[in-house]
């Protein structure tokens, strides 16, 4: 299967992927423990902002 589309993830275990012709592919994983996430969950949101808004 062919990665074309970017997809923004949220929850525990999810992945967010960033597709750009000019980095490629670009992947961005959260903890798999709820209580592990919901205790990070400002750094979570930190490495998603930054994958999504740095161009």
């Amino acid at each position: 299967m062919e990665e074309k589309q970017s997809i923004l993830a949220c929850g525990a275990g999810s992945i967010s992927k960033r597709v750009s012709a000019e980095r490629g592919i670009e992947r961005c994983e959260n903890v798999k423990d709820v209580a592990l996430y919901i205790e990070k969950i400002d750094e979570m949101i930190e490495r998603k902002r930054k994958l999504f808004m740095d161009f």
